[in-house]
């Protein structure tokens, strides 16, 4: 622009934006309540701006093979990437900042730093195109920091990855709350940080989606019969809301608890009390928008099931078929499963977790029955991923069994407080169908201060939980199992799998009936 970056112009509007909020009358008043969320929205795109020179300097003095210039960069950058994908992070530094720059390892390098463009609010356009690239180097091809960049296979026809990348704000939350940093994990949860909404035009208001907002949501009730479950278990219409700001402000059950037990209430809960349902609600809104039926849907610029999986697999699981190999990366159910799937032996023959192998079949499925108004089978295979999307929850309430089942009561860990948080993320789905089962797990894990965790044995919350799938619609086999429990030992494997209308709601025909078998 006449000569100047374009990231530097760019800076100069957002500082002119930022004294257009302040100089409003009663900024930062009651009277003007949202001046704070306006300006953390423009602070946060001008530290987006502030990294494309670093990185662009960086790219260079790789390039050039300039030792010094790449680790002065290299330290300015390559720490910030923490925030992103475990393994890309670990790769780089490994390769930029732990003795000698590995500069045979150009093209990777480079395209690890492609990795963590997205994470850092940059799509491949703000970084640009090398010019001058060396003869011998091939520089990859930009693609992951695309709006539309596939999934862990997926690949979406719309861009969804604002959507998808409500994950990095959960990633990102668990960073500072480890760290005893709540009062800033607050700020991500309540305003967002990764998730731009989506604008009609330029006159709209840039602004983030926060998992505050989507806790809070009056599209929640897409996800009936389900959503009416929990705030009836709850007895609180914003039982989500109430638990993570409880963790991070210092209050409620788990305000006093250690930083590592809050941390996990804050983190997990986001994913798996906010995110879960909100992913639930999009389902069914997809299949409403089939139908032609009245909807509410948060997202209106995007194809409704490319959503659907945004909020299934997440932004950090990568673009390879089976997403990330480190289970670390994903914070969203895909992840989940990842982490699931080796320590209940339940991975397929390509070496990740069959459940998940059986997701992107049915997302592919669903996106291709959308495409073709087959609004019938699409409800079949909603109610398919619902049911699939429940296996890694279940796991892990037997895989905290087994952890807790050691514990005293007052103890410090992490483990106490998963295990009560993925526990409550079915208890209430549970209760619907199988009451009996819902008390065990209940009674096992739901930490009370006064009582030994699991004090029936983890196999008893084990059989509680394979008795819960079964009535769930869930053939038991599918859990796994592992060498502490095994929550199909009094499963016969005749028994016949019960649809579960109660739980998901919709009319399920003789095709929706072959199609499940064909899935089981």
């Amino acid at each position: 622009i006449g000569g100047e970056a374009i990231a530097n112009n760019a800076i100069k509007l957002l500082y002119h934006e930022g004294s257009q909020y302040l100089s409003v009358n009663g900024a930062c008043t009651k009277d003007v309540s949202d001046t704070p969320k306006l300006l953390y929205s423009v602070v946060s795109r001008i530290m987006s701006i502030m990294y494309i020179p670093l990185i662009q300097m960086l790219i260079d003095s790789i390039l050039a093979q300039d030792a010094d210039l790449t680790v002065l960069y290299a330290t300015a950058i390559i720490p910030q990437a923490a925030q992103c994908r475990v393994t890309t992070y670990n790769r780089l530094r490994e390769h930029l900042l732990t003795g000698l720059p590995r500069f045979d390892k150009t093209e990777i390098i480079l395209r690890d730093i492609q990795d963590i463009y997205a994470c850092f609010g940059l799509m491949c356009e703000d970084v640009g195109a090398y010019m001058n690239t060396p003869s011998d180097v091939s520089f990859p091809f930009c693609t992951i920091a695309k709006s539309d960049a596939s999934m862990a296979g997926y690949q979406p026809t719309s861009d969804v990855l604002p959507v998808a990348q409500i994950d990095l704000d959960i990633a990102q939350m668990r960073i500072l709350t480890k760290l005893g940093n709540f009062k800033y994990a607050k700020y991500w949860f309540t305003y967002g940080r990764n998730s731009p909404v989506q604008r009609d035009s330029d006159n709209d208001l840039h602004s983030f989606y926060s998992l505050s907002d989507l806790a809070v949501a009056s599209s929640r009730k897409n996800a009936e019969d389900i959503y009416s479950d929990f705030v009836a278990y709850f007895n609180d219409v914003n039982y989500s809301q109430k638990i993570i700001m409880g963790a991070l402000e210092g209050t409620g059950k788990w305000g006093l608890k250690s930083i590592q037990q809050r941390s996990a209430v804050a983190t997990e809960s986001s994913a798996f009390l906010v995110v879960y349902l909100h992913m639930i609600a999009q389902i069914n809104d997809a299949v409403k928008q089939c139908k032609n039926e009245k909807s509410d849907g948060e997202y209106d610029l995007t194809h409704p099931w490319d959503e659907v999986a945004a909020l299934v697999i997440g932004s950090l699981e990568g673009t390879q078929e089976g997403g990330a190999t480190d289970g670390r990366d994903g914070q969203l159910i895909w992840g989940l499963n990842t982490r699931r799937g080796f320590q209940f032996q339940t991975l397929n023959d390509q070496g990740y977790s069959r459940t998940n192998s059986d997701l992107i079949d049915a997302l592919w499925a669903g996106r291709g029955e959308i495409d073709a108004l087959d609004c019938d089978r699409l409800e079949s295979t909603a109610e398919n991923i619902k049911r699939l999307t429940l296996i890694p929850l279940l796991q892990s309430i037997v895989r905290y069994a087994v952890l807790n089942e050691g514990l005293e009561a007052s103890s410090t860990k992490e483990d106490l407080a998963l295990g009560e948080t993925y526990a409550l993320a079915v208890l209430p789905i549970i209760d619907a169908v199988d009451e009996n089962s819902g008390e065990v797990i209940r009674e096992n894990m739901i930490h009370n201060d006064k009582l030994k965790p699991v004090s029936a044995g983890a196999q008893k919350v084990a059989d509680a939980v394979g008795a819960a799938a079964v009535a769930l619609g869930i053939k038991c086999s599918h859990l796994g199992s592992t060498s502490q429990a095994d929550p199909c030992r009094n499963i016969e494997s005749s028994s016949v799998i019960r649809q579960t209308s109660l739980i998901f709601p919709t009319l399920i025909g003789l095709g929706a009936s072959i199609w499940y078998m064909l899935l089981l």
